[in-house]
């Protein structure tokens, strides 16, 4: 609970849980304290709570479930996302070809893709 000058309350809450989660304290499934909890040890109001567990929320690290609390989330497997990424790969290829085949039934040539990375370049 270090104070930086300069550097924004909610900031310091989200790095302080950030660091108890990396560090174990928090594993996934357990849940967090409550806002009330953290808004009287850091002494600071609702609104800089709730934004520094948002922040976590967007970084994927917490989830909250209303009337319940807010809980840390359980990461998941690198290779179910490669697999995940794989598969929309498959469908989005699938799909394109659906799609020439449907504008060269109805006469149509299928319109040129604007200049841009390729899904195989940017995975």
């Amino acid at each position: 609970m270090s104070k930086q000058p300069g550097r924004p309350r909610y900031l310091l809450i989200a790095d302080d849980l950030r660091e108890r989660i990396a560090s174990g304290e928090y594993a996934p499934g357990d849940q967090i304290p409550t806002k009330a909890n953290l808004m009287e040890q850091w002494n600071v109001a609702l609104n800089t709570v709730d934004r520094a567990i948002d922040e976590l929320r967007k970084a994927g690290l917490l989830e909250t479930f209303q009337g319940v609390g807010t809980f840390v989330r359980a990461q998941s497997e690198p290779e179910a996302e490669d697999d995940q990424i794989s598969d929309l790969r498959e469908r989005i290829a699938h799909l394109e070809t659906q799609m020439m085949e449907v504008y060269a039934n109805i006469g149509l040539t299928y319109p040129e893709q604007t200049p841009r990375k390729s899904i195989e370049e940017a995975g």
